[in-house]
């Protein structure tokens, strides 16, 4: 079987093989193009958020329900919409995951349903290109894979009774989980031919490594326009005319009205009942939450082996090892010998590792370790890691909670569910009514409405807080409109029908006399901060002391450390131009002036350094990342190719199909 299947999955290499070397001569024309394009900022905002990652996204897919709608084929492949359901969730729960309450939110503003189509097309495309390839997904290939899933495994090694019940319980067909499986590793195969052949020069290596990890140390001098504001005055023409030419610095915020209440998970507790059976049976399906598993603290002596290490290199460490053994059993002290000689970071703790659970160690250790009892010492064991010596200092045995022990929490835990539920339930109700039915539904829901006097976005409201999220809502709705300012279950949403409204105005001269005057006197002091900046620049450059000249006009100096892909900068935010000149600073050309909206910073070098870490590692994770960022900008042209030429029909109208770029 084993020599089937492996020979079946050579032939199919082979044969791609030999269509890729006719591709070859066209892919090295494209090679230039595509390097820009992977460096691009769009590039990387592209990987960010689609991030085409085909394989696995769709994993399981369309699994609820048997009815076989159809709403786009792709070449002579159809896409179901139970297809199209279940990739658009699992993306959606990726982002809530991610962002919280905001990602329906992003999701509207991403067309997040607009992409999930678009990938679900790609993927087929992917698909189709890949069998007419002859790639196959051999059963040799299924079953590691399905083997390697530590959601599969019981004590670290794979067990059928463990996948059958997973899948059973997320009402996965087993057969329609492999076949899905079987797809997705046809995938990896396909995009990593793709990608074959592509090498990243040491140039290329070395330019991004000084991007990523060279560090500019710098000191700087602020010039505050405040620090020149008391050399500053102005008259009352003057002001007169500034607010004349700049009525729109004067104008008052919009302002609001409403009436409100609110509604929270806590007003719908008291109509929540958790029945018996419900409680045993969530203690039943999560029983092994309410288990503390047994934990060991533990010491070890490490020393290091590569995996592929030479025998001879292994006898030599496991006798110098044997040796340490023997003086720990003759009553030697293992804390001593561990910071002698353990080759590992905790050597300077006498090897001492604390306490850590199943699951935390790599197997070997882990097996090993809770396998022994209080003050054992271990024979030499082997991992990834090296050779160690193990000595258990304290146990801790599994504890598992009975069901009166945690009948309070799970209680808690149901009465919070399904008042959360009644909450949402409620809130899509209240979401349909008009504003003439607010009274209504706040009386039936016993709350009492509370009414507003005028805010803006710069306000507090007692009982609600700040306002300013809500205002974007109030200035899209009309006077007696209904909405709902969804904050969380907690604090409670806020429904609220909104009352009169205030449009901006500008401000009268004499009410906005103090502000204008203000306006004008930080221009001015702005514009001598300026010109300080500048004439202190050519003081330091003729000789100087950089230190003394900013105090003596009452301004300090701050350190800072940054890099090129440093784009916050520590009390500067988000300063380009402050970062381009520090950036081409040098031990010859030590000075420079960056003057960032009416921000002026006279900048002066320290030095460059580069980012702690081994320089070879890191230079070689920056070439993976360069491939990969390659390897992504390859497929995206693959997938404008294939959609040219692929016979490609949208048959939900709600789909539109977008023209690659």
């Amino acid at each position: 079987f084993f020599f089937k299947q492996t020979t079946a999955y050579a032939i199919s290499l082979g044969l791609v093989g030999s269509e890729m070397c006719i591709r070859d001569r066209n892919k090295s024309r494209m090679i230039q193009e595509l390097r820009e394009y992977s460096n691009s900022i769009f590039f990387k905002i592209l990987l960010g958020v689609i991030a085409i990652t085909f394989v696995l996204s769709f994993g399981v897919g369309g699994f609820f329900g048997d009815r076989k709608e159809v709403i786009a084929t792709v070449n002579d492949n159809e896409i179901l919409l139970r297809e199209y359901r279940e990739a658009y969730q699992n993306r959606i729960q990726a982002l809530r995951q991610q962002f919280g309450e905001s990602a329906d939110q992003i999701a509207e503003q991403i067309n997040l349903r607009q992409q999930v189509f678009e990938q679900l097309i790609d993927r087929y495309l992917l698909l189709s290109e890949a069998a007419d390839m002859n790639l196959m997904t051999t059963d040799l290939e299924l079953q590691d894979y399905i083997r390697n899933q530590p959601f599969f495994q019981k004590n670290g090694q794979f067990d059928y009774a463990t996948y059958e019940t997973v899948l059973s319980q997320n009402r996965i067909v087993r057969h329609e989980y492999e076949n899905s499986l079987r797809a997705d590793i046809l995938l990896t195969k396909k995009q990593q031919l793709i990608g074959a052949g592509l090498v990243i020069n040491d140039r290329e290596v070395e330019q991004a490594y000084r991007r990523d990890f060279e560090k500019i140390e710098v000191d700087y001098v602020y010039f505050d326009p405040q620090v020149f504001i008391d050399q500053t005055n102005a008259d009352e023409s003057e002001l007169r005319q500034y607010h004349l030419e700049n009525p729109d610095q004067f104008k008052t915020l919009n302002q609001f009205r409403m009436e409100y209440f609110t509604l929270s998970t806590d007003d719908f507790k008291n109509n929540v009942n958790v029945r018996e059976r419900e409680i045993r049976r969530y203690f039943k399906k999560y029983e092994d939450n309410f288990v503390t598993p047994a934990e060991i603290k533990a010491r070890h002596i490490l020393f290091k082996l590569a995996p592929d290490a030479s025998e001879e290199l292994l006898q030599e460490k496991r006798q110098q090892l044997g040796k340490l053994l023997d003086q720990i059993n003759g009553g030697a002290s293992f804390e001593e010998l561990a910071i002698k000689h353990s080759e590992d970071g905790t050597a300077a703790e006498g090897g001492d590792l604390g306490w850590f659970k199943p699951g935390e160690m790599v197997p070997e250790f882990e097996n090993a370790a809770f396998a022994m009892e209080t003050g054992q010492v271990s024979e030499i064991v082997r991992s990834p890691f090296g050779l160690h010596l193990i000595k258990v200092e304290q146990r801790k045995q599994e504890v598992t909670k009975s069901l009166d022990e945690v009948r309070d929490e799970i209680i808690k835990i149901l009465a919070e569910s399904r008042a959360q539920k009644l909450l949402d339930e409620e809130l899509d109700k209240l979401l349909e009514l008009a504003g003439e039915s607010f009274a209504e539904e706040a009386q039936r829901l016993s709350k009492e409405v509370k009414k507003s006097e005028w805010f803006d976005r710069n306000d507090v409201i007692p009982g609600l807080g700040s306002v300013n999220e809500l205002i974007p809502e109030l200035e899209l709705r009309k006077q007696g409109e209904m909405g709902i300012w969804k904050r969380n279950p907690v604090m409670g949403h806020v429904i609220y029908r909104v009352g009169e409204t205030k449009e901006p105005v500008v401000r009268t001269f004499e009410d906005a006399e103090s502000d204008v005057e203000n306006a004008v006197r930080l221009e001015k002091a702005e514009a001598l901060s300026l010109e300080a900046a500048k004439k202190t620049l050519t003081q330091v450059r003729g000789g100087e002391d950089f230190e003394s000249l900013a105090q003596k006009q009452g301004l300090s100096t701050e350190i800072m450390e940054f890099t090129v892909n440093t784009r916050f900068l520590p009390l500067l935010g988000d300063n380009s131009e402050f970062r381009k000149v520090g950036l081409h600073l040098n031990e010859n050309e030590p000075f420079g002036l960056s003057v960032n909206e009416k921000r002026a910073d006279l900048i002066r070098f320290r030095k460059r350094t580069y980012a702690d870490g081994n320089p070879e590692e890191q230079k070689e994770n920056v070439r993976t990342q360069l491939l990969q960022n390659l390897q992504q900008a390859l497929l995206s042209k693959e997938l404008k190719r294939l959609r040219e030429s692929a016979e490609i029909e949208v048959i939900n109208p709600v789909f539109r199909l977008q023209e690659s770029s």
